[in-house]
C-alpha cells in the first residue's frame, strides 16, 4: 500500500488524512492505544508516564475542581492529537511552520467526533489552567531535577496516578472514561 502525502494508517487499520481529517476517520482506539504507549516529556521522566495517564490525571483534577462533564471530557481529550502527531515538546512545536495549524484542525475534528465543539475561550481557559496546574504535581514526581520550574500553586491532596502502569490497563481506563462521560452529555 502506498500512502499519499498527509495520509496515515492508524492503529485500528483505518486511514486518516492529516492534511484534511474528517470526523469519520476518528476512532477511540486510535487515540487511546497510542496515547497509552507514548511517554510524556519526550521520555525525559524518571519512570514511564504516558500521555494517556496525563490525560486521566487532568480529568481527575477537573473532577476535583467540580468541573462539569463537558469540561472533564475536554480535559480527557486535550492531548488526543498526539496520538497522530506524537508528543512534540511545546518549544519545538513553535519552531515548526504549520504544525500548530495541523494540530488545531485535528483537535477540532476530534472534539466534533466526541460530541464537543471546538472549545470556547471559557473552556479553553479551563483546559489550559488544569494542564498547567498539573505540572505542579507531575514535575516533582516525574522530573525532580526540574523542581525549580514547577508552577507555584497550592497542591491539593488528591489521588493522581504516577505509578508505572501497564499500557493496556491505561488504555482501557481511558476508553471507559471517555464512554462514561459521553453518556452523561
Amino acid at each position: 500500500m502506498s500512502l499519499n502525502r498527509g495520509e496515515m494508517l492508524t492503529w485500528s487499520g483505518h486511514m486518516i488524512h492529516l492534511d484534511c481529517p474528517s470526523v469519520e476517520e476518528i476512532y477511540l482506539e486510535d487515540i487511546s492505544h497510542p496515547l497509552s504507549q507514548l511517554c510524556r516529556y519526550s521520555g525525559g521522566t524518571a519512570i514511564f508516564y504516558s500521555v494517556a495517564q496525563h490525560s486521566l490525571n487532568a480529568y481527575r483534577l477537573s473532577r476535583e475542581f467540580y468541573y462539569d462533564e463537558k469540561t472533564q471530557l475536554y480535559l480527557l481529550l486535550h492531548d488526543a492529537s498526539e496520538a497522530y502527531l506524537s508528543d512534540v515538546p511545546t518549544p519545538v512545536k513553535k519552531m515548526l511552520p504549520g504544525y500548530l495549524e495541523i494540530e488545531e484542525r485535528l483537535m477540532e475534528i476530534i472534539y466534533l467526533h466526541f460530541g464537543l465543539g471546538f472549545p470556547s475561550p471559557h473552556y479553553q481557559r479551563m483546559i489550559d489552567m488544569v494542564d498547567r496546574d498539573l505540572l505542579a504535581y507531575e514535575i516533582p514526581e516525574l522530573i525532580p531535577n526540574l523542581e525549580e520550574i514547577k508552577p507555584d500553586i497550592p497542591l491539593l491532596d488528591i489521588d493522581l496516578d504516577f505509578k508505572i502502569r501497564d499500557p493496556y490497563q491505561v488504555r482501557t481506563e481511558f476508553e471507559d472514561t471517555v464512554k462514561q462521560l459521553m453518556k452523561k452529555l
